[in-house]
């Protein structure tokens, strides 16, 4: 009779434990892709900054070029002006540079943690699997061995989600 009595529990139990880690699973998949879509938002900034950043040294060496040219004619105002010009552009490409070197960094940290957010959500539908089967087996230790990669699914979703910030 007491066997009898632990099926019931046993029956409720296993629904409700793959409805929540199907919902964990789900929210592995939201905070996953949106970390994704922000880690390649942020590298096409970095492309982006890159980019302008190699135009704006383009740009100063041709006003660079303009100054050796002035220095070459002996014409000192124009030598001041272009070199006084030419100075700014440099500090704009290099802001460029380090905007570009630090949206890549970011970047990166958010695929780290896209990845580490996609093993949590895999970890998840693994625990739907075991639950199942321990649903149709009435296999406690199956059902055990998905509690168990739940619970390291929860750790790493929650690593995973605390490493972009």
């Amino acid at each position: 009779m007491s066997a009898h009595a632990a099926a019931p529990s046993h029956d409720r139990f296993v629904p409700f434990f793959t409805a929540i880690v199907a919902v964990l699973a789900a929210l592995g998949t939201l905070f996953a892709h949106h970390r994704s879509i922000q880690a390649l938002s942020l590298r096409n900034d970095a492309v982006l900054a890159t980019v302008k950043a190699s135009d704006q040294y383009g740009y100063y060496q041709t006003k660079q070029l303009k100054v050796t040219l002035y220095q070459a004619l002996n014409r000192p105002s124009g030598v001041a002006e272009e070199q006084r010009t030419s100075l700014a552009i440099y500090a704009q490409a290099k802001a460029l540079e380090t905007q570009a070197e630090d949206e890549q960094k970011h970047s990166e940290s958010y695929l780290t943690s896209f990845e580490t957010l996609e093993i949590a959500t895999t970890l998840f539908e693994i625990s739907i699997a075991f639950a199942s089967i321990a649903a149709l087996t009435d296999s406690r230790m199956i059902l055990y061995a998905g509690a168990a990669l739940t619970a390291i699914g929860l750790v790493l979703g929650v690593v995973g989600y605390l490493q972009a910030h």
